[in-house]
C-alpha cells in the first residue's frame, strides 16, 4: 500500500449552522454555512447557482455581514469558498466567534 500524505488545513474549521445567501454571476441561493474558518466557508446551497472553481462570490448573513470570496471547490450542493483576505473579513469572522458561537 503506498504511503498516503496527510494534508493539514491552514486554518482550523469550526462547525456552524446558520443561514445566509451566496451570489455568483447574478444568481443567488440561500443556504447554510456548515463550517467556518478565518480562511473560508463551506456553504450548503438550497438551489444550484452553477458556481464553478475560481468564480467570485459574495456572502451575506446576519452573523457575518457582507463578505467576498472565491469558489475553491464544489461538490453537489456544497461549495467551498476561500474568503478574500482583508482586515474587515478578519474582524467579521472574529466577531462571529466572539458573539455568536
Amino acid at each position: 500500500m503506498p504511503n498516503q500524505q496527510v494534508v493539514e488545513r491552514k486554518a482550523k474549521r469550526t462547525q456552524t449552522k446558520f443561514t445566509g445567501e451566496v451570489t455568483c454571476k447574478g444568481k443567488s441561493s440561500r443556504g447554510v454555512v456548515k463550517d467556518l474558518s478565518p480562511a473560508g466557508i463551506c456553504f450548503q446551497l438550497y438551489f444550484d447557482i452553477d458556481a464553478k472553481t475560481g468564480q467570485e462570490v459574495t456572502i451575506q448573513s446576519e452573523e457575518l455581514g457582507h463578505m467576498s470570496g472565491i469558489v475553491h471547490w464544489y461538490r453537489g450542493d456544497k461549495i467551498g469558498i476561500r474568503l478574500l483576505s482583508s482586515s474587515n473579513t478578519s474582524a467579521q469572522v472574529s466577531s462571529y466567534f466572539k458573539y455568536f458561537r
